[in-house]
């Protein structure tokens, strides 16, 4: 299992430190001090950056070496993390909003509505959707059992998990898909014109729209 990398967060304070540094190299103390590590782990991490010699006092690495490891890791890594911490925002504030309302339900004296919601719903996608979501164009369908209106609630509370989860996709299943249709009329307008230039004009292929 991979170790977490634990300094993520901080890789931006970590650049700017070893920009400003001078020393051309930087031993494994000075490591755990910057990364906040311990010696195993900062060891670790010295030799995935690329660190030379024994260990010891000659096990260093290359402060500008390191700086590219720490900007590579960060720009593949960082988005990641920066997708967890929005969910993670999202759904305090969601568990918050929820808990207002039923304190202002008990104030009221109404009955509240409670269920059991698993770990995959809070993960949810639009792939992992029951078929009893359908998200189409424009429209939004969500069946359920009559005698069950309970089950209503959490579908619609997985679909909107899956929404904060993964909004892009939703953009795409149920907004207007002319901008992609556009892309594939300009795409055969440019194999028309190059079939011109060459000689070779033929049949444009097919345009396939839902």
């Amino acid at each position: 299992m991979a170790t977490p990398r634990t300094w993520l967060g901080r890789a931006e304070e970590i650049l700017e430190v070893l920009k400003e540094m001078r020393s051309p190299k930087i031993d494994r103390p000075g490591i755990e001090e910057l990364f906040q590590l311990q010696r195993r782990a900062a060891i670790t991490l010295m030799k995935q950056a690329g660190a030379t010699g024994c260990r010891g006092s000659e096990f260093l690495v290359d402060r500008r070496t390191l700086i590219k490891w720490v900007e590579n890791i960060y720009r593949i890594e960082g988005s990641v993390l920066d997708r967890r911490k929005a969910a993670n925002e999202e759904l305090s504030r969601v568990m918050d909003e929820v808990q207002t309302v039923r304190t202002r339900l008990r104030q009221q004296g109404r009955p509240l509505v409670s269920f059991t919601l698993p770990d995959e719903v809070m993960r949810a996608q639009f792939s992992s959707l029951p078929s009893s979501i359908r998200v189409e164009l424009g429209r939004i369908i969500v069946d359920f059992p009559p005698d069950d209106p309970e089950q209503a609630v959490r579908l619609l509370y997985e679909l909107s998990m899956a929404m904060a989860n993964d909004f892009q996709t939703f953009r795409e299943i149920g907004g207007n898909h002319l901008g992609s249709a556009g892309s594939v009329i300009d795409e055969l307008l440019r194999d028309l014109d190059g079939a011109k230039q060459s000689g070779n004009v033929k049949a444009p292929r097919p345009i396939l729209t839902s």
